[in-house]
């Protein structure tokens, strides 16, 4: 059974843990789109441990299967999801996207910005069926890595009020 919680991303055994996790999800995309490099794999585990993200992991039984970061974005306004993972031999199960929900919910109240490569077609459409959408795009690093931001206003907060 699928295990979503926080995560202590400090322990440097966890960090070590989100990183072969990290290298392993960012080499399988890097030869399904047919890359070389990866930004996010130079991150090494004491960058992760560093970090002041908000980690969140992904756990069957005792297995980090998955983990997602939430950190304050470069525009006012809004958090982002930093960093999203699963373990290649755990993906198209719904891992990534329960994450991604669990980060929602967290932070219900602020609006969520996420980017992603825009080839990368499996991530677009998790984002998208998520009521995230595509408002920038750009260019990444020196091989120009064309990137689409997208962004997920917060959800309205509803306070019931007891009759008195």
């Amino acid at each position: 059974m699928l295990r979503i919680h926080p995560i202590d991303h400090s322990d440097s055994g966890v960090a070590r843990q989100i990183h072969a996790l990290l290298h392993m999800a960012h080499a399988q995309e890097a030869q399904h789109l047919g890359r070389h490099g990866q930004a996010g794999a130079a991150r090494s585990a004491e960058d992760i441990q560093a970090s002041v993200a908000f980690y969140l992991g992904a756990f069957e039984g005792d297995s980090l299967v998955g983990a997602a970061s939430i950190a304050p974005d470069d525009e006012p306004g809004q958090i982002a999801i930093a960093m999203l993972c699963v373990a290649p031999a755990c993906q198209r199960r719904g891992i990534g996207r329960s994450l991604v929900v669990e980060a929602l919910r967290r932070g219900e109240t602020m609006a969520f910005a996420v980017s992603a490569a825009a080839d990368n077609t499996a991530a677009l459409a998790l984002y998208r069926g998520l009521g995230f959408v595509a408002y920038r795009r750009g260019a990444l690093g020196i091989d120009r890595l064309a990137m689409v931001k997208l962004r997920r206003d917060a959800m309205p907060v509803t306070i019931q009020v007891k009759p008195s």
